[in-house]
């Protein structure tokens, strides 16, 4: 596990306004969701995911798994 998090980077839930602004304009309520949109958008990449609903109503960019 020690080795697997020196891959990871830990981004604190500090984008509250972006985040609530992304769940207002999408109608969601995931806020674990809107703050993983918002993260990716801001490091210029995108999710990984199998949950393309709802990245898709956040307007996040996505790949699906």
């Amino acid at each position: 596990m020690a080795r697997a998090l020196r891959y990871f980077s830990i981004h604190p839930f500090d984008e509250s306004v972006g985040v609530g602004l992304r769940l207002a304009d999408s109608g969601t309520s995931d806020v674990v969701d809107a703050h993983l949109a918002v993260v990716a958008e801001g490091l210029g990449t995108f999710i990984l995911t199998t949950d393309h609903d709802d990245m898709s109503r956040l307007n996040a960019r996505f790949e699906r798994y």
